[in-house]
């Protein structure tokens, strides 16, 4: 069995490692893989069978542990060093997002004795292009703080667009309210209000102020004409219609049913949640529970991928990538797909090295994004024809004028949203990584290595998406499906126009942290 956990290399940074950050890395895999089992667990519970006062606990408790799971994510990530980015360019459901906030906080409400309203104005956007967890962590604050401060009265959420099309959250209690001392001091770091009114440290509504300017938008404190404290979120339009593309729909799950998928995992839970995600888009995977039963699997039967826990007994993920990538047969180009909670760089690499063609990660929170990455894997999300279209928008098509490398807006959402050190940090990480990327792809290309091609395009997909190099995310995408496909002849020209995004965009990176830098971001 192989065991990846002390192979993590230490955060990036001079100076002697933060032991709270070297405990998180070194707990990363089972922490990820607890939180799978908890997320999955929950998911496999079949509310409908509960009585209404336990399904609304569950629901609550479902609600904040994929809250709690988001954040547990970013904080692992931030510990070891990691660039985290997150894409996804459908945005949130709004109304399905609210039925969540509502079941989330209705229990903690009922349990101080009053009770959590929301009500929801017609007309609300389906979908909004904000990042979700930024937003949960500015509505916990507000609505934990109106609860703990309200005095026993209800807590009211209204959502609505104003006439000038900003997206605005109002949370009200009915509490002492705000002193104008309160309303100058709260914002102010480190500044605790002494008043004739409850003690507020007010860190809470500082860390809401600060993510709502992050996100292009603002957070205000008044006093309800009737008594109680109101704060009121804005998001102008172009902050929450900043990643949405125009005309878009709600993505459904990928059709799944034509496929035939091998999953080889040992945990019932992680089985059963896999299981379930495949049904729903059609699919019927075949389960093995270790390595030596997939590859018995294997002998009988034919696959179009196979999904690959890596800590499993008798064989591990690892040792079974490596026996099908050692067949003499069509087996060995199969798509191997790692699930799993190693995502960490250093993991990566022995995954990649071992013959896996991508990673998901546990635990799997969008069974749609599941699915489509499943399509991608196998080449049925961009059909290889495509190969020729990119290259002919990445060379300006017959217009000759090549397509702007980036969205300039998305990448100054996601350094805004992080905020000045934050900004700082995230690129520090990205320019690294895309440097490995970078020179990976180059010693790949050189030896002819498929195999390492995939799997650094894979990387660079996630990547170049995240931060709005839609071009170069396509060109990665092109660059993957033809090494999978080994049309080999396609792979110098994708190459240099690859290489050529790629330089372009570390180019912008580096600018904008010297830039940051200059400023004086981080003392």
């Amino acid at each position: 069995m192989d065991d990846m956990s002390g192979t993590n290399r230490p955060a990036s940074g001079a100076g002697r490692p933060d032991p709270v950050s070297e405990t998180l890395r070194l707990f990363n895999h089972d922490i990820r893989a607890a939180m799978s089992d908890v997320i999955g667990g929950l998911r496999l519970v079949d509310i409908d069978k509960l009585h209404p006062d336990t399904r609304a606990q569950l629901e609550r408790v479902q609600a904040a542990g994929e809250t709690l799971a988001e954040l547990v994510d970013a904080a692992l990530m931030e510990a070891a060093g990691e660039t985290l980015l997150r894409l996804d360019d459908r945005g949130i459901d709004l109304r399905g997002y609210l039925t969540g906030v509502e079941m989330r906080w209705a229990g903690r409400a009922a349990e101080a004795g009053c009770r959590f309203l929301l009500q929801s104005a017609p007309h609300l956007p389906d979908r909004i292009g904000i990042p979700r967890m930024t937003l949960d962590r500015i509505l916990s604050n507000l609505i934990g703080n109106a609860l703990k401060h309200g005095r026993g009265g209800d807590v009211d959420l209204r959502v609505e667009v104003t006439g000038d099309g900003a997206l605005r959250f109002t949370i009200a209690d009915q509490g002492p309210g705000f002193s104008r001392a309160a309303m100058i001091g709260l914002f102010t770091p480190h500044c605790a209000v002494n008043h004739d009114r409850p003690p507020v440290s007010g860190l809470g509504l500082r860390i809401a102020k600060d993510m709502a300017i992050g996100l292009g938008g603002d957070l205000e404190l008044s006093d309800a004409p009737t008594g109680g404290a109101v704060v009121t979120l804005d998001l102008p339009p172009a902050a929450w219609q900043r990643s949405l593309t125009a005309g878009q729909t709600p993505c459904a799950p990928p059709d799944l049913s034509d496929l035939r998928i091998l999953v080889a995992e040992d945990n019932e839970t992680n089985q059963c949640i896999v299981r379930q995600l495949l049904n729903t888009m059609g699919a019927d995977p075949v389960i093995a529970n270790d390595g030596i039963e997939a590859l018995e699997l294997m002998d009988r039967q034919e696959f179009d991928i196979a999904l690959v826990d890596i800590e499993m007994p008798r064989m591990s993920g690892l040792e079974f990538m490596r026996s099908i990538r050692n067949l003499d047969d069509g087996r060995a180009a199969m798509p191997l797909v790692a699930l799993t909670a190693y995502v960490l760089r250093d993991n990566r690499e022995a995954i990649y090295a071992a013959g896996a063609g991508g990673i998901i990660a546990k635990p799997i929170r969008s069974g749609a994004a599941f699915g489509r990455a499943i399509l991608r894997h196998t080449g049925q999300e961009m059909s290889v024809t495509d190969v020729e279209t990119v290259m002919s928008a990445a060379a300006g098509g017959a217009s000759g004028e090549r397509v702007p490398p980036m969205d300039q807006a998305q990448f100054d959402a996601l350094l805004t949203t992080a905020g000045p050190n934050g900004a700082r940090e995230l690129l520090y990480h990205l320019r690294e990584d895309l440097h490995d990327v970078a020179k990976a792809l180059q010693i790949a290309f050189q030896a002819g290595a498929l195999r390492d091609i995939r799997a650094q395009t894979h990387i660079l997909v996630s990547l170049a998406g995240a931060v709005g190099a839609e071009r170069l995310r396509h060109l990665a995408e092109a660059l993957n499906i033809a090494a999978q496909h080994d049309r080999r002849d396609d792979l110098p020209g994708l190459a240099a126009a690859c290489r050529d995004d790629l330089r372009d965009l570390i180019a912008i990176v580096e600018t904008r942290l010297e830039d940051l830098m200059g400023q004086g971001a981080i003392a």
